[in-house]
């Protein structure tokens, strides 16, 4: 077939995914009330945000959503926009390679040819015009070649809880934004090693806005997640059809647990990055939450729901969320978090907020539902 630039923004499809439950935030995301479903700057949810990015340029037509029964109705609400039937459910939770791979089938009995722009619901992005230019850009490497693409951030200090990227040469500059062939990924490096990676020009943050054709998707899925593949290959023969749904949960639940990362980014040597230039905060844990949120003049970032209150007395560099109608007082805390909720509450060290989710684990080990 042949391909110009005039194509590729006539194929551009857009893949929300709103299934993560935000285990580092607890207790403030919830399993019923994950991050991407919360308001945390802005104004505006976090999927509402990200469903806005996508909008300015792709029409609701060709923007779809992939979640789990639990978030249908309130993503549906949320995105009303959206045609109901561009809503995708998830049968069975079996991690991003199976997300992406039910929103690649939808969408290529659409358009077999369509350039997907895989997007998280969670993250928070500011920058639209820079936004826009390194997703086109990376929509039209996937577009003209057998290439899988993904985006990445200049580091600002040496996080541990981020993938990195290591860069080769540039492969193409586009509109002013910079394209390189990956090298390879590093997923969370330890600390001495983060350092060193934000010294060296080589390496980005894994930002990991993911653009793909369908097809050469589902080719890089056949050579390196066969599994994947043939659990996929299931489910669009059976997709849309009568009776089908009672197949595509067989398939489902026989499909590997299993993500993206794993199935393809570690393996496929025909991925490029985008060298992006919007602000870009994961929002995986209370530490980066109060780095990206408003201050006070002793450093804390302070969120209260309706009829919250917090009074602080030698509190400084702290993170305190406060829902419902109570009072939260803080007297000599420094570097700490302290959430409460209606139901529960959270005191830590800023320096553990990755290890939050060690709570969500052992609550479901002593099955403590009610408070997931």
């Amino acid at each position: 077939m042949s391909r110009n630039m005039g194509d590729f923004k006539d194929h551009l499809y857009a893949l929300i995914f709103c299934g993560g439950g935000g285990t580092r935030l607890w207790p403030f995301s919830r399993e019923k009330r994950p991050k991407q479903f919360l308001k945390v700057k802005g104004g505006k949810t976090l999927i509402r945000q990200a469903y806005a990015r996508v909008a300015s340029f792709i029409p609701n037509e060709r923007i779809f959503v992939v979640t789990v029964p639990d978030y249908t109705d309130e993503a549906a609400e949320m995105l009303s926009e959206i045609p109901r039937d561009q809503v995708l459910v998830e049968p069975a939770r079996r991690n991003t390679a199976m997300a992406a791979g039910l929103g690649a089938v939808a969408i290529a009995k659409k358009d077999p040819v369509a350039t997907v722009v895989n997007i998280w619901s969670d993250h928070l992005i500011t920058g639209q015009a820079e936004y826009q230019k390194a997703i086109l850009a990376g929509a039209r490497v996937a577009w003209e070649g057998d290439n899988l693409v993904t985006t990445g951030i200049k580091p600002r200090y040496p996080h541990t809880g981020l993938g990195y990227v290591k860069k080769e040469k540039v492969h193409d500059i586009i509109d002013g934004v910079s394209v390189y062939k990956v090298e390879k990924f590093t997923e969370k490096p330890k600390l001495p090693e983060a350092k060193k990676m934000i010294t060296s020009e080589s390496y980005l943050w894994h930002q990991g806005t993911l653009i793909w054709r369908v097809d050469n998707f589902m080719r890089a899925l056949s050579t390196h997640s066969t599994d994947t593949y043939n659990r996929l290959q299931e489910i669009s023969e059976n997709f849309g059809k009568p009776g089908g749904r009672a197949k595509i949960l067989k398939a489902y639940l026989h499909a590997p647990d299993m993500s993206i990362d794993v199935a393809l980014a570690e393996k496929a040597q025909n991925f490029y990055i985008v060298e992006a230039k919007f602000e870009w905060d994961d929002l995986g844990d209370f530490s980066v939450l109060w780095e990206i949120s408003d201050k006070d003049k002793e450093g804390n970032s302070v969120l209260t729901g309706e009829g919250g209150e917090w009074l602080g007395i030698d509190t400084l560099e702290s993170m305190v969320i406060s829902e419902g109608k109570r009072m939260v007082a803080t007297l000599g805390l420094t570097d700490m978090i302290v959430v409460a909720t209606d139901d529960a509450v959270l005191v830590a060290p800023k320096s553990m907020a990755q290890k939050v989710k060690k709570i969500v684990e052992e609550l479901k080990e002593r099955k403590k539902t009610e408070f997931l």
